[in-house]
Formats: C-alpha cells, sequence, structure tokens
C-alpha cells in the first residue's frame, strides 16, 4: 500500500533555466488576477486539441490531449505518445487509466489536475493570501502570441509559478513549477493547439474492455485483485499541530485492504495552490520505506519514524516545508498521551 501511495506521487527532477520573456517590467496585480480569471473560464469552456512536451530533468514525456468543455463539463482524454502506451481518460470526475495491455482501471472523486493549468482555486484572494501575482510581459508558444504571468511565494514555504496563457483567450500554452531559487523543477508546453468548436462525443467514449469483464469490479484493480477502499476518518489517534502558516487540512480518510493488514491514513494539506499528502501506516515487522529526506524531481519528500508506524510526507513544495509538515503530526496512543 505505502509503496504503491509513494509511486503514484514521486517525479524525476527538472532542471534549467527560463528564457526571459519579451517585457519584464511586472504590471499590477489586478491585471494578472484578470488573467488568470479568463485562464479559470476558457479552461472550463473550451474544446481543443494539442500535443505537448512534459519535463522533469531527464524525464521528458510527449502527450496528446484532447479537452472538452461547456456546459456539458469538462471530459479529458490524454494519450501518451512517448514510452509504454498509456491513456487517461477523464469525466464527470470519473477517471479511467488504460495501460500497456488495455487494462482498465477506475478511480473515482476528484482528479487532481490536467496538465494545464493547475487546479487554480476560485476565490483568487485564497492565492493572493500566499502569493503575489504579476503580468511579466509576452511570448510566443506553439506559435501563438502569450501573456506571461506569475504567481511568486510571499514566503519560503511554497514554490513558484510561471504561466504562458494564450492573449485570444486566455487558455494556459506553457507552465512552470519554479524552485526556491527560480528554477523550473517541472515544465509542460504546448506544441501545437486547435481550438474547435466541440469534440465529438466518441472521443470520450470509454474503451470497450472498459464496459465488459476486462474492467475490474467496484473494488478491484486492474488486474482483478481486491484494492484499498478509503473511507473519511472521524476518530485518529493522529493529530496535526503547527503547520506552516497558510496550509490547512483538507481530508482525512483511511485506506484498509480487503484483508484487514496495513491500513493506512492520508491527510492531505493545502494552501490554495500547492498540495501536501501524508500517509500514516504502522510497520509491523516491516522495514520503513523512507527516514529522511529525499528530493524526487517537483517532489519533495520526508519519512519518519514515529510509535512504530511510517509517517511519509511528499508534496511539490520546498523541503522545508515537508519537513515542517512531518513534524507537525503528533501520535497519541490509544488512552495516553503523545
Amino acid at each position: 500500500m505505502k509503496r504503491r501511495f509513494l509511486y503514484c506521487a514521486v517525479l524525476a527532477l527538472a532542471a534549467g533555466s527560463l528564457p526571459p520573456v519579451g517585457r519584464t517590467q511586472p504590471a499590477v496585480t489586478q491585471d494578472a488576477r484578470h488573467w488568470l480569471e479568463r485562464m479559470l473560464n476558457s479552461t472550463q469552456t473550451l474544446s481543443y486539441e494539442g500535443t505537448f512536451i512534459y519535463v522533469q530533468g531527464p524525464h521528458v514525456e510527449a502527450m496528446r490531449i484532447i479537452h472538452g468543455g461547456g456546459t456539458g463539463g469538462e471530459r479529458q482524454r490524454l494519450i501518451s505518445l512517448s514510452g509504454p502506451p498509456r491513456e487517461i481518460l477523464v469525466a464527470n470526475n470519473n477517471v479511467v487509466c488504460l495501460s500497456p495491455k488495455r487494462q482498465a482501471t477506475f478511480a473515482g472523486g476528484d482528479y487532481r489536475r490536467s496538465p494545464f493549468p493547475w487546479s487554480i482555486p476560485r476565490e483568487l484572494g485564497q492565492v493572493e493570501n500566499h502569493y503575489e501575482l504579476q503580468v511579466l510581459g509576452e511570448d510566443r508558444v506553439a506559435g501563438l502570441e502569450a501573456q506571461v504571468i506569475a504567481i511568486k511565494p510571499r514566503d519560503a514555504w511554497r514554490f513558484g509559478y510561471r504561466l504562458w496563457l494564450d492573449r485570444r483567450n486566455g487558455l494556459a500554452l506553457r507552465s512552470a513549477l519554479l524552485d526556491e531559487q527560480g528554477q523550473p523543477v517541472e515544465q509542460l508546453m504546448f506544441t501545437d493547439l486547435q481550438i474547435k468548436p466541440r469534440i465529438d462525443d466518441a472521443a470520450f467514449a470509454t474503451p470497450p474492455e472498459a464496459k465488459t469483464g476486462a474492467a475490474p469490479e467496484a473494488g478491484s484493480d486492474a488486474s482483478g485483485a481486491q484494492a484499498a477502499v478509503g473511507e473519511p476518518v472521524t476518530q485518529s489517534a493522529w493529530r496535526v499541530e503547527q503547520l506552516p502558516e497558510g496550509f490547512v487540512q483538507m481530508s482525512h480518510n483511511r485506506f484498509t485492504e480487503p484483508s484487514g493488514r496495513h491500513p493506512t491514513e492520508h491527510l492531505v494539506f493545502a494552501d490554495g495552490l500547492a498540495t501536501i499528502s501524508v500517509f500514516l501506516e504502522r510497520l509491523e515487522g516491516d522495514p520503513p520505506l523512507l527516514q529522511g529526506s529525499s528530493q524526487l524531481g517537483s517532489m519533495n519528500a520526508f519519512g519518519t519514524v514515529v510509535d512504530g508506524h511510517q509517517v511519509l510526507v511528499v508534496g511539490e513544495a520546498p523541503a522545508a516545508t515537508v519537513q515542517r509538515i512531518a513534524a507537525a503530526i503528533q501520535h497519541t496512543p490509544e488512552g495516553g498521551k503523545p
């Protein structure tokens, strides 16, 4: 269980520097807010097809995206163009992942994010409490004129962001996640993009193998093995103290395998942009998966052992933030004090 969680969280390291934009005199925050509002609107309403490149250090991947917006809700299909063939279909908050053998894995609930853009909340005031918004200038991406927006952290607890938005409609054409030194640790960029009046429903159809016996039953993974089932936690021996400023707890769930062994608690903390996951699991004689710090691309991780439990913190945030959250996790044995 814990290895599966960490595998889903880790990414490879990105390097290099960002080129200068055409005009670098920052504009007022209100202008940047206007562009971000346009981006949020275009993400929900526009339909488009395109190819983008995803870069994290030595890892470079090309993907095709088909995105449908409008009154029917957002739908999206991602198709890998490099490495093992894979597809991800997102519709109505349901996710279907197709493996190289065309096996289907189903997941419900909120899909963390589509490649463009990040999950910026509608209430931008929440973001501005901890980030400064700036218009940097103009550039070109995929042959299109782009407005460059900076989202700069107001303290050292979070990473920064840079967005290249289509000047015609605000759609994100390129994005970069920046570390404490302003260097990119993750980048995505369209190489071609076509806005469509609409996308045919067939582009988002669930594959036949996901509708027949090849699809797993509820609570099973793609191989047919029973998967862990999560439920909200109402009572826990774990509590959280002194989080980094701006981070709040978003969810707390417990995942239990059908055998009842290795229950794992999963907590999510966020500041409006950055998201940190905490995994708590009794070791039961197993060696800890991680002790100390580890950097895996844009992800920083920190692991420690508390009262025989692995505490694993993973997120797209500076190492100090991840360590601070790990230190905030306190365990209270039954009937005792921490």
